[in-house]
C-alpha cells in the first residue's frame, strides 16, 4: 500500500504546528484525477489559516479536522477514475484549489478543476502563474482595464502579486510606479517601475510629485489607507484593492466602510475590491482562458515569475517563517515528489 506525505495544521498557532503526516495515496472517484504533485506556493492567506485568522467568524484553539493548506497544484497524472477522457497518465496539469490541498504529495481533484500545462512549462513557473499571475492580470485588463500607454501605481511593487503585476505592466507598455522597501528598489527597477520608499519617506507625496495629474489605476493589496491609495487617481481613475492587512473582520470593517464610500463619491473615479477566488468559484473557465494566455506568455518570455526561495514539503515551516520574515523579493515555491 503506498502512503503519499501532507502537512497539516491540527492546532492554530506559528508555523510549529506545520506537521508532516502519511495517508494511504487516494484512488480517483468518477469523474477525479490522481495528480502527484510537483508544485505550489506558500501564500499569506496560507499563514492566515494556519494561525487561525481565517476561523471565521470566531478564532479557535484547533480547526474540526486537519487542514492541508494550498491553493495550487501542478503536478503529474498518475491515474484516471471513470469517465475521465481529457487527460491521460503521465500529463503535466495545474488547478486553483478554492478549498485548499496544495501541500500535499498526491491530490484528486475534478476533472473539471484541472487542465493541461503546455510542453516547455516548468512546474514551479506554472504554479506561480495559476493564481497570482492570473489575478494580476484579471486586475489590470478587466477590473482596471488599463490600455496601453496608461498609467499605474502598485503598492507593494516586490512581493508576489506586485511583481505579476509589473511584469504584465511593462508589457502593455504601461508608466508604473512601485512601492517597496530601499533594498528591494533595484529589483522594482528591473521590472520597468519607479521605486518608491513606503517605510522612510511620504510615499504618498512622492508619488504625487512625480505624477501630479494621477494615474489610471492604483493597485492595492493590504488597504492600510484606502483614502490616500484614492487621492493618487486621475479623473475617471481605478482603484482596486485586492487585499488587506488582516483577515479579522473588526480590522477590514473600517476599509470595507472606507471603500463603500468610496463608490458613492461623484467625482468619475471609481473603488472596487476584487477576488480571484470568489470569481473562480462563480466562473472556473475564465481562469483557464487566462491561464492559457500566460502559458504563451510565459513560452515567449515576454514574462518570467520571479521565484524568491524553493523549500521541500518537509521543511514547510522554514517555508512560513521566510514568508512571513518579508525579507526577500517573489514567491516562494514549494516542491515535491522530486526525488
Amino acid at each position: 500500500m503506498r502512503t503519499s506525505k501532507y502537512a497539516v495544521i491540527a492546532r492554530y498557532g506559528g508555523p510549529e504546528v506545520l506537521e508532516i503526516v502519511e495517508r494511504t495515496v487516494p484512488e480517483p472517484q468518477p469523474g477525479e484525477v490522481l495528480i502527484r504533485n510537483l508544485a505550489s506556493t506558500v501564500s499569506i492567506g496560507d499563514v492566515w489559516i494556519r494561525n487561525g485568522q481565517l476561523a471565521f467568524p470566531f478564532r479557535k484553539k484547533a480547526p474540526k479536522s486537519p487542514v492541508t493548506p494550498g491553493s495550487e497544484v501542478v503536478g503529474i497524472v498518475e491515474k484516471t477514475g471513470a469517465g475521465v477522457s481529457a487527460f491521460h497518465h503521465g500529463q503535466l496539469v495545474a488547478a486553483l484549489t478554492v478549498s485548499g490541498g496544495g501541500y500535499s504529495e498526491h491530490v484528486c481533484l475534478d476533472q473539471n478543476e484541472i487542465m493541461a500545462v503546455p510542453d516547455g512549462i516548468e512546474p514551479e513557473d506554472a504554479a506561480c502563474l495559476t493564481l497570482n499571475y492570473v489575478l494580476a492580470y484579471r486586475m489590470l485588463h478587466q477590473a482596471a482595464n488599463v490600455r496601453e500607454g496608461g498609467s499605474i501605481v502598485v503598492l507593494g511593487a516586490s512581493g508576489a502579486i506586485g511583481t505579476a503585476l509589473l511584469q504584465l505592466g511593462r508589457i502593455s507598455g504601461l508608466d508604473m510606479v512601485g512601492t517597496a522597501s530601499g533594498t528591494k528598489h533595484n529589483f522594482v527597477s528591473s521590472l520597468g517601475a519607479i521605486p518608491i520608499d513606503y517605510r522612510h519617506a511620504d510615499y504618498v507625496r512622492e508619488i504625487k510629485n512625480i505624477r501630479p495629474d494621477g494615474v489610471d489605476a492604483v493597485f492595492d493589496g493590504a488597504a492600510a489607507d484606502i483614502g490616500q491609495s484614492y487621492s493618487l487617481l486621475k479623473s475617471k481613475g481605478r482603484l482596486i484593492v485586492y487585499g488587506f492587512s488582516s483577515p479579522k473582520l473588526m480590522q477590514m470593517f473600517p476599509s470595507l466602510i472606507r471603500l463603500l464610500a468610496l463608490r458613492l463619491v461623484p467625482d468619475g473615479k471609481k473603488a472596487a475590491f476584487f477576488s480571484l477566488l470568489f470569481a473562480h468559484t462563480k466562473n472556473p473557465q475564465l481562469w483557464k482562458e487566462d491561464m492559457n494566455r500566460l502559458f504563451q506568455l510565459l513560452l515567449d518570455r515576454s514574462i518570467q515569475p520571479a521565484i524568491a526561495h524553493r523549500f521541500s514539503l518537509e521543511d514547510i515551516r522554514s517555508a512560513h517563517e521566510a514568508l512571513e520574515q518579508g525579507s526577500i523579493p517573489g514567491r516562494i515555491i514549494l516542491a515535491m515528489n522530486r526525488s
